[in-house]
C-alpha cells in the first residue's frame, strides 16, 4: 500500500497576502463609507442653513413691514408709531436700537392708539431684532449667545430679547428714504425711513463647523407703507 505524503493548504507567505488584500478592502468601504456619511452630513446642514436663514427672513420681514401701521386717527396724526431709537441698557429700554446691525419699530398690535410697555399682548407693539446680544439686550459674544438672533419681548426684566433663530453669523439692515437714497445715519433720521434691505449670513453649527461648509447668504427688501406721508 503507497503512502500519500502531499499535504494541501496555505503557506504562511499566502495568508499575510490575502490578510493584507482583505485589510485594503475593508480600509477602502468604511472610507467609502465614512466619505458618504460627510457628505450626507453636509448636505444635511446646509439645508438647516437655508430653512433658518428662509425662516428669518421671513418673520422679519413680514413684521418690518407693518411699521408705523396703526388704525387710530390721533395715533397717526401724532407719529405715535414708527422706528425708534432707545439705546439705553437695561430697563427701561433694554438697547432697542435702531442702527446698520440692529433695527427697532413699533405698531399698534394692540389697536388702542398707544405703545403698550406691558400687559398681554403688549408684544405686538413692538418689532426688534439683533444679533449676539444677552436677555438684557446688551452685546454678549460669549457661546451663550454668539450667532443667536434674539427678538425683542415686554416681559420679565433682563429676559425680553428670546431666540428667533440660531447659527446666524452676520445680520445688517440698510435703510433707504422715499427716493431710495441711503440713510448712513437711521437713528438720526428714524421718520425719513421707507425701505430696509436685510442681509443675514447663516453658518454652520458649532458641532460641524470643521467641515468646511461655506456660509449661506439671503438679502431680502421691506418696503414700509405705513411709513409714507410723514
Amino acid at each position: 500500500m503507497e503512502m500519500n505524503n502531499q499535504e494541501k493548504g496555505f503557506t504562511l507567505v499566502e495568508l499575510l497576502v490575502t490578510m493584507a488584500i482583505m485589510g485594503l478592502i475593508v480600509a477602502g468601504i468604511y472610507n467609502l463609507f465614512d466619505v458618504h456619511n460627510r457628505m450626507a452630513a453636509k448636505q444635511e446642514e446646509t439645508t438647516l442653513m437655508q430653512q433658518e436663514l428662509l425662516s428669518l427672513m421671513v418673520m422679519m420681514s413680514d413684521e418690518l413691514r407693518m411699521c408705523g401701521f396703526t388704525a387710530n386717527a390721533s395715533a397717526k396724526d401724532a407719529k405715535t408709531f414708527g422706528f425708534a431709537h432707545r439705546p439705553g441698557a437695561n430697563d427701561p429700554d433694554s438697547r432697542r436700537i435702531t442702527s446698520t446691525t440692529q433695527i427697532y419699530c413699533t405698531l399698534d398690535g394692540l389697536g388702542n392708539g398707544i405703545i403698550n410697555e406691558g400687559g398681554n399682548g403688549s408684544s405686538a407693539d413692538h418689532v426688534a431684532y439683533a444679533l449676539n446680544v444677552n436677555g438684557a439686550g446688551n452685546p454678549d459674544t460669549s457661546s451663550a449667545h454668539r450667532n443667536i438672533v434674539k427678538k425683542y419681548y415686554t416681559g420679565a426684566a433682563n429676559m425680553r430679547w428670546q431666540p428667533a433663530a440660531t447659527n446666524i453669523r452676520e445680520l445688517n439692515f440698510t435703510y433707504f428714504d422715499v427716493d431710495g437714497v441711503e440713510i448712513t445715519n437711521p437713528s438720526a433720521n428714524l421718520n425719513e425711513i421707507r425701505s430696509i434691505q436685510i442681509n443675514a449670513t447663516a453658518t454652520a453649527s458649532p458641532e460641524r463647523s470643521g467641515m468646511n461648509i461655506p456660509d449661506r447668504q439671503m438679502s431680502s427688501t421691506v418696503f414700509c407703507r405705513n411709513m409714507a406721508g410723514r
